[in-house]
């Protein structure tokens, strides 16, 4: 009696064997997204990720690369996936897909990271490889009569944010007034840029005011708002002469750059 028993138990299991490994509809099941972060030196700023389907969020999320040693993983639902990470977001805000720059702000100190990833299988993965997509442009005022407390500077231009799943400019208003430090330089952080529309309105306390088309400038020198990390951008201007010298420097070495003289 008892071996019957077992005989009938062991074909009840044999049974559900079949039937689990036939019956069940695998395109079903969430796939395990592994995320990898490469070497950064900021592992103390958080890092916002991101995916998207075809229209709509699947999820987001704020980690700490320290905590993420071995990777950071989660269930998305199975198919294409738009993946997007940033760091560095401090008086930016989020919209959406879009990290959006406030009018009276300068870009924040972003860098960040997209990715199509194909999840329609069981496991699916990526390595987030942080890239600089700001640039900090730098406005040496060079003319011995400038008097920095005659002045006020405003900088505009049609890009006003970046878009988190391919890394482009997002047209809007940026509207930012720098002030001018001890050495006589305008120093501001601008986003990638959508056109060469950027420009520095200069006012004087009489009234009077002059409008300097600075993204022609960096256009005449080549400047590539789409380079994988944005260069750093020097200009020297001279209000009186009515010249302006141009130049880029890589982000690794700001000390060793190149001038082009523009008259304006």
């Amino acid at each position: 009696m008892h071996r019957i028993s077992e005989r009938v138990l062991l074909s009840w299991l044999a049974l559900c064997v079949v039937s689990c490994s036939v019956k069940e509809d695998r395109t079903q099941c969430p796939c395990i997204l592994e995320v990898a972060f490469m070497d950064t030196e900021q592992t103390e700023n958080p890092v916002t990720i991101t995916g998207w389907g075809n229209d709509s969020m699947v999820f987001e999320d704020c980690v700490f690369v320290a905590d993420c040693r071995d990777g950071y993983r989660r269930s998305v639902p199975r198919g294409m996936l738009h993946f997007g990470a940033v760091q560095g977001v401090a008086e930016c805000g989020f919209e959406g897909r879009t990290v959006w720059i406030p009018q009276g702000c300068q870009c924040d100190s972003l860098y960040s990271f997209c990715d199509y990833v194909d999840c329609t299988g069981e496991t699916a993965r990526t390595a987030v490889d942080f890239h600089k997509q700001f640039a900090t442009v730098n406005i040496l005022v060079s003319s011995d009569s400038f008097v920095a407390e005659d002045y006020s500077f405003i900088v505009e231009s049609g890009t006003a944010g970046i878009d988190l799943l391919d890394c482009k400019g997002v047209a809007g208003s940026f509207i930012f007034q720098p002030q001018v430090e001890t050495d006589n330089c305008l120093r501001f952080r601008l986003p990638r840029q959508c056109d060469y529309s950027l420009s520095l309105k200069v006012e004087g306390i009489s009234g009077s005011s002059v409008t300097f088309p600075l993204g022609a400038y960096i256009q005449t020198i080549g400047y590539d708002w789409a380079a994988t990390d944005l260069p750093d951008i020097f200009i020297t201007l001279d209000i009186v002469c009515g010249q302006v010298s141009v130049g880029v420097a890589q982000w690794e070495d700001a000390d060793s750059f190149e001038q082009s003289q523009i008259e304006i």
